[in-house]
């Protein structure tokens, strides 16, 4: 018969307070804490109605910085905040992958030109949505900045870049015997 494991409310407390405000603190160590496996830890945090750990901590700063900052305007401002680090994260992380996606087309790596394109178009999208999240938040649309030391292309270059890229892949339709219109 398995082992009835007794939690005193003391525990329990003492868990949430690590488990929400320690990020330093590992669900391991919790665990340890309270004597328990990692699978009967996670039963029991379903039981407590506990959210998702980086839920708890986000919450848990949020509402660390509405009493620092005095109440609804700083957990306005914190919540901005944390809109607005999404969104450069978002930005810098997508530059990457066109970033990835152009050097495979100069180099001459990438072997499917359609394929190559729908991902183009798809990070073009998600980048705009991030330049638009930071819009909103009053922020210049390209706060976001490069993390390598490449010298960033400017427009025309990016435009003239596109137009080659889009005749290739027109001429190899063509060259199959599709009329060059993609659709």
């Amino acid at each position: 018969m398995p082992q009835r494991i007794e939690i005193t409310d003391e525990q329990r407390q003492q868990a949430w307070d690590i488990y929400a405000r320690e990020p330093k603190k590992h669900l391991p160590e919790i665990q340890t804490f309270l004597g328990v496996s990692a699978g009967t830890f996670v039963r029991m945090r379903q039981r407590w109605g506990w959210p998702p750990r980086q839920a708890a901590l986000s919450e848990n700063a949020l509402s660390k910085a509405a009493k620092d900052e005095g109440g609804a305007a700083g957990l306005q401002k914190a919540a901005a905040a944390s809109v607005k680090d999404a969104a450069r994260a978002l930005a810098q992380a997508t530059r990457a992958q066109i970033d990835a996606l152009m050097d495979e087309q100069r180099t001459g790596r990438a072997k499917d030109h359609d394929k190559t394109a729908r991902r183009l178009a798809s990070y073009a999208k998600t980048l705009a949505a991030a330049r638009a999240l930071l819009g909103q938040e009053g922020s210049p649309l390209d706060e976001t900045g490069h993390n390598d030391n490449k010298p960033r292309r400017s427009l025309h270059e990016l435009r003239d870049e596109l137009a080659h890229h889009l005749d290739r892949v027109i001429a190899e339709e063509e060259a199959r015997g599709c009329d060059g219109i993609l659709v």
